[in-house]
């Protein structure tokens, strides 16, 4: 693949922006504020001690301005102004490298206003009454409590987000094609005997990424550890390779991939040929998306899908549907099918039933689903079935009601390998089509 030019988004950005404050507008004359003041967040000491956290600017920061590690940074959006206004921190400093700065081109679509302390910047504001909405992890700008992050404005803004814009799209898109060389690379070095921080290291050179440039921590869980459905403890030692998960992806200009793959070092095994079934299930999944569809009935699917799975390849001796009812695939399935992303990996508006903020209550036995309200145009999000054994999952089926429903054989057969999760990453367009990032990216980039 040939270097992204920065450059080329510099139409879509200004697209973005108008389109943003068209929808910030609205928002302004719904909530009766003047203006909307966001910031991008400082960065914080770490407990008894000099240094600091890694800062990333917060979301609703990010969504308009691709400046995620630069901190001390304000967003201004007014009722009286087409142009968001960019306040940055400038002050001479011999300790760090220069902040980060816009991509060729972006500025053009802001007012940019440079100021050197946050003294400074409140003169500048001067009181701020109740028509001011300030959006902010820590009040600096002593903006009055109750216009201090106002779920009136926030709800609006989180509900919007379930839609993105054309520049959006195209962020997630490129992030996608820039973390498949990152993919390849750490396949590779799974293959050639490598530990998981090595094959950690590997991805990040394949992206050519910092680990702190990373939108969540890679996941990299060889045999057993692929059952840890976050494991973050990437072990040091090289072991016997029997199988992989990984789920990593790259941010671009905030956005974020969100991809896992699985893998079986032995393309003959039982466990190859599980993970082929698991691939083919994921993408049925994937195509009965679309405009208005239950992300909650696709999760329902999602475990006879997992059930079929399970009884291919007998583990499991009674049918899907009995597996179902008595939650046995939730043992070898326990999280959700997927969620929105955007700004944040697991985006804002999955839930929500209403620009007030309402939220969808979550089905009975699946409480924790991040996805519950009808799929909408231009939303993006995550299609990630998977299927593992986990011992202590496994250890209560063990001795529940239910035991006699497993071949426990079978199970033993498949601990070694951890499990399975295969994740894509989907636009929903306006005119009812799937885009499928993630395959699109592994087909098209070399």
């Amino acid at each position: 693949m040939g270097k992204i030019q920065m450059t080329d988004q510099v139409e879509l950005y200004a697209q973005h922006l108008t389109e943003k404050m068209q929808r910030f507008q609205a928002i302004l004359t719904a909530t009766e504020f003047d203006e909307i003041i966001i910031a991008a967040g400082d960065s914080k000491m770490q407990f008894a001690d000099d240094m600091a956290y890694p800062f990333v600017a917060n979301p609703y920061f990010r969504e308009w301005i691709p400046l995620g590690k630069r901190t001390g940074s304000y967003l201004q959006i007014s009722a009286a102004s087409d142009r968001p206004k960019l306040f940055l921190l400038c002050v001479e400093d011999i300790w760090h490298t220069a902040p980060q700065s816009l991509p060729p081109g972006f500025e053009r679509e802001l007012e940019i206003v440079e100021y050197a302390s946050i003294s400074e910047l409140k003169s500048y504001f001067g009181h701020r009454e109740g028509g001011t909405a300030f959006i902010s992890e820590v009040n600096t700008l002593d903006i009055a409590t109750d216009c201090w992050n106002p779920t009136s404005v926030t709800a609006q803004i989180d509900y919007q987000r379930r839609g993105k814009t054309v520049y959006e799209q195209d962020c997630v898109r490129r992030a996608n094609r820039l973390a498949v060389p990152a993919h390849r690379a750490a396949y590779e070095a799974f293959m050639g005997g490598a530990s998981e921080l090595e094959i950690a290291a590997a991805y990040l050179r394949g992206c050519n990424c910092s680990e702190n440039e990373m939108p969540y921590g890679i996941i990299a869980g060889i045999n057993e550890h692929a059952a840890v459905l976050h494991h973050h403890n990437l072990d040091k030692q090289r072991q016997t390779p029997r199988s992989f998960l990984i789920d990593a992806g790259v941010a671009m200009h905030g956005y974020a991939s969100d991809i896992t793959r699985t893998y079986a070092y032995d393309p003959g095994s039982d466990f190859a040929a599980m993970i082929d079934v698991m691939d083919a299930a994921q993408q049925e999944l994937v195509a009965g998306g679309g405009i208005g569809k239950s992300p909650v009935d696709l999760h329902v699917l999602s475990h006879f899908k997992a059930a079929d799975v399970l009884r291919q390849f007998d583990i499991i001796n009674v049918s899907a549907e009995d597996a179902f009812a008595s939650d046995i695939t939730a043992t070898f399935y326990p999280h959700g099918l997927g969620h929105h992303l955007g700004c944040n990996v697991h985006d804002k508006g999955g839930n929500l039933a209403n620009a007030q903020g309402d939220l969808l209550p979550p089905p009975e036995k699946y409480p924790k689903l991040r996805s519950a309200s009808p799929m909408v145009a231009n939303q993006i999000h995550t299609v990630e079935p998977g299927l593992y054994f986990i011992p202590a999952l496994l250890e209560k089926l063990r001795q529940g009601e239910h035991a006699s429903k497993i071949n426990w054989s079978r199970v033993d057969d498949f601990l070694p390998f951890g499990g399975i999760r295969i994740e894509d990453n989907i636009v929903v367009h306006a005119d009812g089509s799937l885009e499928n990032l993630t395959r699109d990216a592994f087909r098209d980039v070399s």
